[in-house]
C-alpha cells in the first residue's frame, strides 16, 4: 500500500484554499497570487492496494 501527503491550504489576501502534493519539504503557494500560503492540514491518502483492505 502506497501512502501519499498532500497539502491543505489557504491564502487570506486572495480568500482561497487549496490542497497540494508534499513535495520534498517546499512549501505550496497560492495558485491565484502566487504568494505564501497558510496550511491547514497534512492529510495523508492511502493509495494503490486492494478495495476494501485496512
Amino acid at each position: 500500500m502506497d501512502h501519499r501527503i498532500e497539502v491543505c491550504w489557504n491564502c487570506p489576501p486572495c480568500e482561497v484554499g487549496g490542497r497540494d502534493m508534499q513535495r520534498n519539504g517546499v512549501e505550496p503557494n497560492c495558485w491565484n497570487c502566487g504568494g505564501p500560503v497558510v496550511v491547514t492540514a497534512r492529510p495523508t491518502l492511502r493509495t494503490g492496494g486492494s478495495p476494501g483492505t485496512r
